[in-house]
């Protein structure tokens, strides 16, 4: 339990894995299958009911920086999960950045890109360290705890609520839509499939009447800035507005809530390098993040669909066919990571894909993220330096998202 693994296996061979299932990604040698393929099969096709019509997995750290650059042959407009069909399902970023490609992209990143430059970051750091601070006083030595509930979820979601303007009495409810939304491969919503695209409708249509409040009174909100927008001298689309919110409210707490609940799990499993972080947290400042959003991987995958015909490395692939670019692969590749599979707070800053693979998607949030990823475990670790992970925690069930659903931390000073 809770052991450290340097040289992942994997029981499977190379015919029986697939990345389509759900539940392949609750074993816990999925790394070691992930590493099987990069040596012997780089590119492969997989599919499942739960998937769609199935896609093409692409596992190695260049083959997915190529095809994350060129829009034109692997287009992100018809959507990025690749467990959807294209104009099957409604997605937390329709209409939005995520599912744009260049030029429009470009012109819209601009709208809303200067809220999430570090300039402006470094104006909520003192914000983003009484939050956290706050949080953890709430609790007690010797006290168990949810890490994921009661606190890995609560620290982003707080701070992307206040940046987008949501009035706190109607955080609960949007907390909830968020973790629903995420939630279609979990078995308790087997019986109401439709559960999961519901949440994501109310998050958008929260975000569409927020705007038309905005439009007529003006806050000091990221919302309101982007109702302020004009294009040809209209403004923006009320459903593009939804839209924007629901990506920011989805992968503003969501992948931040992953790497903050995996970074607890890599301290406790590599109790070194907490202690190297306990010692001196400012000698770690630039590279402690970012190790855990390598180590965390908090996407798993983005997909992109096939404008044309197109031979790729040697593969004939179809115009409409889904590929996808799994990120958790990537981030373990040995060419790019020196003993890929050790958690090294100290590793010099890498390359990971964990915010993209190079193109223009890069994620905006990047650096709220590493803040609140720092500081959180300064103001924990400050108060309970000996607080660890005490059972297995429970992976999501997801082809996305690589977070917990539960995970029980003892905290100790």
């Amino acid at each position: 339990m809770l052991l450290q693994v340097l040289q992942p296996t994997t029981s499977l061979q190379l015919d029986e894995i697939n990345l389509a299932d759900p539940d392949f990604w609750l074993r816990n040698d999925f790394h070691g299958a992930l590493a099987l393929l990069r040596r012997e099969k780089p590119i492969s096709w997989h599919e499942h009911p739960e998937s769609g019509k199935g896609f093409w997995s692409l596992v190695d750290y260049d083959d997915i920086a190529e095809v994350n650059k060129d829009w034109e042959a692997f287009t992100s407009k018809y959507g990025v999960r690749v467990y959807h069909d294209a104009n099957t399902k409604i997605r937390p970023g329709t209409g939005a950045l995520i599912e744009l490609d260049p030029p429009d992209h470009t012109v819209n990143r601009k709208r809303v890109n200067k809220a999430f430059m570090p300039r402006q970051v470094g104006q909520l750091e003192g914000y983003v360290r009484e939050k956290a601070r706050e949080l953890v006083s709430n609790f007690s030595d010797g006290q168990e705890i949810d890490f994921v509930d009661d606190l890995a979820a609560i620290l982003p979601f707080e701070i992307v609520s206040d940046l987008v303007g949501v009035d706190p009495a109607d955080r609960p409810r949007l907390l909830e839509l968020s973790k629903i939304g995420r939630s279609e491969h979990e078995p308790e919503y087997a019986d109401k499939p439709d559960a999961p695209q519901q949440a994501v409708l109310e998050l958008r249509e929260y975000g569409i009447n927020i705007a038309a409040k905005r439009l007529l009174d003006p806050k000091d909100d990221l919302i309101s800035e982007l109702a302020q927008v004009r294009v040809d001298g209209k403004p923006l689309d009320k459903v593009e507005l939804g839209g924007y919110f629901g990506l920011m409210i989805a992968a503003g707490s969501g992948t931040t809530r992953a790497a903050i609940s995996h970074g607890m799990l890599a301290f406790t499993q590599f109790p070194e390098q907490r202690r190297l972080f306990i010692n001196d947290p400012l000698a770690h400042e630039r590279t402690m993040a970012e190790e855990i959003i390598r180590w965390a991987t908090p996407i798993k995958h983005m997909g992109r669909i096939l404008t044309r015909d197109i031979e790729f490395k040697g593969v004939q692939m179809k115009k409409g066919q889904k590929i996808a670019m799994w990120f958790v692969s990537a981030n373990r590749d040995p060419r790019l990571f020196a003993d890929p599979f050790k958690f090294d707070i100290t590793r010099e800053l890498s390359p990971h894909q964990s915010f993209g693979a190079g193109g223009p998607h890069f994620c905006m949030g990047a650096h709220i993220a590493r803040r609140e990823i720092w500081m959180l475990f300064q103001e924990l670790f400050a108060r309970f330096p000996n607080a660890q992970v005490i059972a297995d925690p429970v992976r999501e069930r997801s082809l996305q998202s690589s977070g917990f659903k539960h995970m029980q931390v003892r905290l100790s000073s």
